[in-house]
């Protein structure tokens, strides 16, 4: 294989130390995140569209695979993250959610295989307020006996919350990364 002057995409060693090339996911990551907050005001006043679920679900895709690139660029971490997505509920459902969108059927679910991303018709806020969307938008989960049901726009908030907690926690993220 010819080398490629200044490393490649997904290698960029050359140009990028090895050890922070994780962050190239995290900013992904923050921005799925970003079109996300777009889609939660759009949401307060139009229905949401195929395309708009889209990007809900490859939010979650971008969030969960933050862990391969952390791994990959930091195996010291290793365990440390594994016990992150071991202790959180939310990130073994963001997990869920990206491995089970990816293969269709979810083999090894983390919590729930038929985990269900969904709207409902709120009639109560279609009465007080016509100008407003009364679709509320949810995932839920089947946790034991119970089902724990979110709305899908505070969900995203925890699964992106939880990773920068984590990733000030492990002292990773700089100063000038505090806007994430």
């Amino acid at each position: 294989m010819p080398k490629w002057f200044g490393g490649s995409t997904l290698n960029p060693d050359e140009i990028v130390n090895p050890e922070n090339q994780w962050m190239d996911q995290l900013f992904r990551m923050r921005r799925w995140y970003e079109r996300v907050l777009q889609l939660k005001k759009k949401s307060e006043t139009e229905q949401l569209t195929e395309a708009d679920f889209d990007i809900l679900i490859a939010f979650f895709q971008n969030c969960y695979h933050l862990r391969d690139w952390l791994e990959s660029s930091r195996p010291e971490l290793k365990d440390d993250i594994t016990k992150f997505f071991e202790n959180s509920f939310e990130m073994r459902a963001c997990r869920d959610i990206c491995c089970g969108f990816k293969h269709k059927n979810l083999r090894r679910p983390l919590l729930d295989a038929d985990f269900n991303l969904y709207h409902e018709y709120d009639h109560f806020a279609a009465e007080a307020n016509p100008e407003k969307n009364p679709e509320i938008y949810n995932v839920a989960f089947a946790d034991g006996n119970d089902i724990r049901k979110f709305n899908v726009f505070d969900f995203v908030d925890r699964c992106f919350n939880h990773w920068i907690d984590f990733l000030h926690n492990h002292s990773l993220l700089r100063i000038e990364d505090n806007a994430l």
